[in-house]
């Protein structure tokens, strides 16, 4: 785990069992620290938290403050507060039903992350996860069809094109395979679903997540060019892949 994650989650988790310290039987990292694609510029910590008996809704209120102390850069932790029936519970009993009612879990990502390589900081390694590989796909390629519509103003600014360009290249991996990638292995391995004309806009982006100070294009045009042409293909390889065509 990044240090510069720890003091922030212990104080966190301080906090949790001056609340709940008889009620909290699992904590999980899940998002990219799970992953271990953990970026400074931009991720965050990512929480579940499962409570046997679930946390009251003044318990949870309560932890809403001390979730402060897991903000980065500006940038706000994420907790979930969730029970052992709710997390090994039906994922729902098809795709219309889990993206019409969505999960205390967040999202069918967070379902799918705490089933396979959440982090635990609390409890079994391994819990028990109610999952639906149909829902999983029919999600990422229902955010994927949501984040190319409203990228038509993609911004030019390097630090506004990367995170876009490896969610897309995440959700359409999703959608197509049913399997659940870091952003960073996403835009590695999108490449076996579009043209090789995109590696560089993928380098540039996963480069640029890890650290990188230099970059491939000389001009912000061109390389907004790309990402919202790698967007329009990503989103074409998904709607193939959900219709069952080559």
């Amino acid at each position: 785990m990044p240090g510069d994650v720890v003091g922030p989650i212990d104080h966190y988790l301080a906090s949790l069992r001056g609340q709940a310290s008889d009620q909290v039987a699992g904590v999980y990292a899940v998002g990219s620290l799970a992953l271990a694609d953990f970026s400074s510029r931009y991720s965050n910590v990512d929480l579940v938290v499962v409570g046997d008996p679930p946390l009251t809704p003044l318990q949870v209120g309560s932890l809403r403050r001390a979730e402060k102390s897991l903000a980065r850069a500006g940038r706000p932790g994420e907790v979930w507060y969730t029970s052992w029936p709710e997390v090994a519970g039906d994922a729902g009993t098809g795709a219309d039903a889990a993206l019409a009612t969505p999960s205390p879990l967040a999202t069918p990502m967070t379902r799918a992350l705490l089933r396979q390589d959440a982090l635990a900081l609390l409890g079994p390694d391994w819990p028990v996860v109610g999952y639906d590989d149909a829902i999983f796909r029919a999600w990422c390629s229902t955010c994927l069809d949501a984040l190319t519509a409203r990228a038509k103003g993609l911004l030019v600014m390097r630090r506004a094109v990367t995170p876009i360009v490896l969610e897309a290249s995440r959700l359409a991996q999703g959608a197509i395979t049913g399997r659940l990638y870091s952003k960073s292995e996403a835009g590695e391995a999108v490449g076996s679903i579009v043209s090789t004309r995109y590696r560089r806009i993928l380098t540039d982006a996963v480069g640029y997540r890890r650290g990188a100070r230099t970059s491939m294009y000389w001009g912000p045009f061109e390389r907004k060019y790309d990402a919202l042409m790698l967007l329009r293909d990503l989103k074409e390889a998904a709607d193939r892949s959900r219709r069952g065509s080559p």
